[in-house]
């Protein structure tokens, strides 16, 4: 499910968490171009988006989209993409951007995507705010929600001492993210995706996933719709659930190694002649 789509159909929300000047610059920049949520938890709960705004100095134009102001938090459960800026002022509150995190947690969605601002440090945001996350929606990084962090601030932090899930989903969405963010990269040859290391010990722990979870999933499948599932993927773009396999980082799936791995994790040898024959994939078995 591609949240960036939904936010370009008017389908999806996205919500800006912490309105100090740059979350509130952020807010007014989306707010031109998708139904946008602002929220500060500093805020009084009885304020109206008129109030905020005339206390900001700001006069709501014209051409914004739906621009709305989330006073308890409940309302963020219509967003799909969750930009956290965390801070109410200029100063670092640490212990504000974890109660954001909560909240957050408490109204995110399977399918929704967490941005974080440039602000907050990629080590305390996996062993901080990703387990708020994941604790206060029950969902998991990668098979739940995905989260990435600022391109502006990738090639300047510190990003190695992150594990490979963290990486790995923060690439898988990079791209759709510079399109929020309205993001202009310096070059054509920059890149905002993270190194991960240890591909041969990743690809062994997606080998275990494709035989316990695929295999089983695609051998119970009649031979017309497998091979309409391989006719999309080849030609279409492979489907959404392939994201979470995390096989690849490259911009466009690689769905011949994931096609490779199911050959050799004991698919129907009639579905196997689908693969081999009539897309002439000639992978080694």
């Amino acid at each position: 499910m591609n949240r960036y789509e939904q936010l370009k159909r008017g389908e999806s929300k996205i919500a800006v968490l912490g309105l100090n000047t740059e979350g509130l610059r952020y807010s007014l920049e989306f707010a031109k171009r998708f139904p946008t949520y602002i929220f500060d938890r500093s805020l009084p709960a009885n304020l109206s988006l008129d109030q905020f705004l005339s206390l900001r100095g700001i006069e709501l134009k014209t051409d914004y989209k739906s621009f709305q102001l989330a006073p308890s938090g409940g309302e963020l459960r219509a967003a799909g993409v969750f930009y956290l800026n965390g801070l109410s002022y200029s100063k670092m509150d640490w212990e504000s951007i974890k109660d954001t995190a909560r909240i957050i947690g408490q109204n995110l969605s399977v399918g929704d995507w967490v941005i974080l601002g440039p602000h907050i440090d990629p080590d305390l945001a996996e062993v901080v705010l990703l387990e708020l996350f994941e604790k206060n929606s029950g969902l998991r990084i990668g098979n739940g929600f995905e989260v990435a962090f600022h391109p502006a601030v990738v090639g300047s932090l510190n990003f190695e001492n992150l594990g490979n899930e963290m990486k790995l989903s923060h690439n898988l969405i990079i791209s759709q993210v510079e399109k929020i963010l309205n993001f202009r990269k310096k070059n054509d040859y920059d890149t905002n995706q993270i190194n991960y290391q240890h591909l041969d010990q990743e690809l062994l722990r997606i080998k275990s996933k494709v035989q316990s979870l695929w295999i089983p999933m695609l051998n119970g499948m009649t031979k017309e719709t497998f091979k309409e599932f391989v006719d999309l993927s080849i030609h279409k773009g492979f489907l959404d659930a392939y994201s979470h396999l995390r096989l690849s980082t490259e911009s466009k799936v690689n769905w011949k190694r994931f096609f490779e791995m199911v050959l050799r994790a004991g698919i129907k040898s009639e579905f196997a002649k689908i693969i081999k024959s009539d897309y002439d994939l000639k992978l080694a078995v």
